[in-house]
């Protein structure tokens, strides 16, 4: 008998264990734990028709003090809406991540950049390579000349409509007299060029503006012909995002 109370201690506490877990999960708003209950919650929060994920990355993150944090990013399609986001994952279910990378959409095509790499999903199952040129500008001058420089980018297939292009994270510190800009990397034209300087804060505290730089995405044919041209953008911030 003893035996058999202790029996249904250990069933009751399990069950009570278990009623806890799940109010904790609902309390969340059942966060999905697969990428289909992903799409499924981005189909019914931005109003989409199915949504098919496309390109599933899944990665670690490790911040300082020693927090690891696993990320998955999905590229998915919607009719001719493409979409690219990414949800944090967690031991109740993973989490949108509304950093800079997610959502962003685009009809007919979209791209994101983040840490390194500028990621592009569109309809390139037939092409064989690809090329993304994205152009960096300052604000104009006094006399209205606008300075710019383009970044030529070789693409890498991820994925029948999805492709990166990797790019320089290099980062020397700026000194206060203006470097050539010729000689920069993308990520340190960024930090030049899209930048501002806090007002009523020490010297050198400065702020990144909300810029978008013009990217366009070419692909090209097993001769090396032309296929077709998007015109997209990324942020800055994503540009010189670290993670």
């Amino acid at each position: 008998m003893r035996h058999w109370n202790r029996g249904r201690k250990t069933v009751r506490n399990f069950l009570v264990a278990l009623l806890l877990l799940f109010l904790l999960y609902a309390s969340q708003g059942f966060p999905p734990y697969t990428v289909e209950g992903m799409c499924r919650q981005m189909q019914h929060d931005y109003l989409l028709e199915e949504l098919e994920p496309l390109y599933v990355q899944r990665h670690w993150v490790r911040f300082s003090g020693g927090k690891s944090v696993r990320y998955t990013t999905v590229a998915a399609r919607s009719g001719e809406t493409y979409t690219i986001f990414r949800y944090q994952d967690g031991l109740l279910g993973s989490h949108r991540d509304w950093s800079d990378l997610s959502p962003v959409f685009g009809e007919g095509a979209v791209a994101t950049a983040r840490a390194g790499t500028i990621y592009a999903a569109g309809p390139f199952a037939e092409a064989a390579s690809a090329v993304a040129v994205v152009r960096a500008e300052k604000d104009p001058e006094p006399n209205g000349k606008v300075r710019s420089r383009e970044f030529t980018l070789a693409g890498t297939r991820l994925a029948d409509q999805v492709f990166a292009f990797p790019y320089e994270m290099n980062r020397h510190p700026l000194a206060d007299e203006e470097p050539d800009y010729r000689e920069l990397s993308l990520t340190e034209l960024v930090d030049l060029w899209y930048r501002r300087m806090v007002r009523d804060e020490a010297p050198g505290t400065y702020f990144l503006r909300d810029g978008e730089l013009p990217c366009t995405v070419t692909l090209y044919g097993e001769s090396g012909e032309t296929l077709e041209t998007f015109s997209l953008t990324v942020t800055a911030g994503g540009i010189r995002s670290q993670w």
